[in-house]
């Protein structure tokens, strides 16, 4: 086998219409008719079953659209995935400002009183000791930044799913983008409106690109390999 044909490249023509197909296509990208092999191995011509509406025009043009939506999808999940790591580095260089500003602003109103004592004050107000309570801020934001990177790693793996298995990746994706979403409303309304314009965008790509991976498996029952 030379390196053209171990790469993928075009190694036979169409018995219809002669473009050029690889030894692992099932149909045309051309015509889009079924590629048929006879006995020997050799392609052969192959004309679409009657009365199918799906191949009335051929089927090349259908698994082009769907295909497409779904290319799109995995795009927008990759994007996404590379947009959480982002925002999860850049929020936690900011709350980790914050939080150290506050701890700076604490330590200067509690200066002279007795470790004990301040001990004793923060476990009657908040169950925690003083360094309790700075672990805990600076754990805090700590968390939310492994949460992203969690969610992003997520993402990257539905993105590399989609590439073989679109129809379940891509429910998986928009299940997890909308309870992600609804959690951050409920706890800070103010979220709903932060992004809304990309949250849109990826919505709808996720949605076209469900139904177009379920319009492939029906396409793959209907005519198997």
């Amino acid at each position: 086998m030379d390196s053209s044909e171990a790469a993928g490249s075009p190694s036979e023509a169409c018995p219809s219409c002669a473009v050029g197909v690889t030894p692992d296509e099932k149909f045309c990208s051309g015509c889009g008719r079924p590629l048929v092999r006879g006995i020997a191995g050799q392609l052969i011509a192959s004309d679409p079953p009657p009365g199918s509406a799906i191949y009335a025009t051929g089927p090349a043009p259908a698994r082009h659209e769907n295909l497409a939506k779904i290319g799109k999808a995995r795009k927008w999940l990759f994007a996404i995935a590379l947009l959480t790591i982002l925002t999860g580095v850049v929020f936690f260089f900011i709350q980790k400002q914050e939080v150290e500003t506050q701890i700076a602003q604490a330590r200067v109103q509690v200066a002279g009183i007795p470790p004990e004592e301040l001990d004793a004050r923060f476990k009657a107000a908040i169950g925690m000791t003083w360094q309790e309570a700075i672990d805990h801020d600076r754990g805090m934001v700590t968390m939310l930044l492994v949460v992203n990177l969690v969610l992003a790693g997520i993402y990257f793996g539905l993105w590399w799913w989609a590439k073989t298995k679109p129809l379940p990746a891509t429910v998986i994706a928009l299940i997890l983008f909308i309870t992600i979403h609804v959690v951050n409303a409920v706890m800070q309304p103010a979220s709903l409106a932060q992004g809304v314009l990309v949250k849109i965008l990826f919505t709808l790509a996720l949605v076209r690109a469900i139904t177009a991976a379920n319009e492939e498996r029906k396409l793959g029952a209907a005519y198997p390999a």
